[in-house]
């Protein structure tokens, strides 16, 4: 899967259990386009970072038993091929061997 689009899953899903606007585990997954076992999959990787959610089946919503927040963001730069030759690239003009010999080519 795209990072981008889970990135953008996981800050949907959160801003749903803040507002403890999930509905029954079925309609929760419904609103985020996934099966049920991949809600659940989804919520463990929340959980991982340490989100304290629960359920509850009165109000029929996920929650978060304690105040959390999750703060997710990334960043994409497109780097040009003189850029790249000029972070990853160059050369010496003088060979130098593997113990820091310098040989000459003459």
């Amino acid at each position: 899967m795209d990072i981008v689009k889970q990135i953008e899953r996981l800050k949907k899903m959160h801003n749903l259990i803040v507002a403890e606007k999930t509905g029954n585990p079925c309609e929760f997954a419904k609103k985020m386009y996934l099966s049920r076992s991949q809600l659940y999959n989804t919520i463990a990787i929340i959980k991982d970072l340490d989100a304290p959610i629960k359920y509850c089946k009165k109000r029929e919503t996920f929650y978060y038993e304690a105040p959390f927040d999750l703060e997710l963001s990334y960043s994409f730069k497109a780097i040009t091929n003189d850029e790249a030759k000029e972070i990853f690239g160059g050369f010496s003009l003088r060979p130098i061997l593997l113990d820091g010999t310098i040989i000459s080519l003459l």
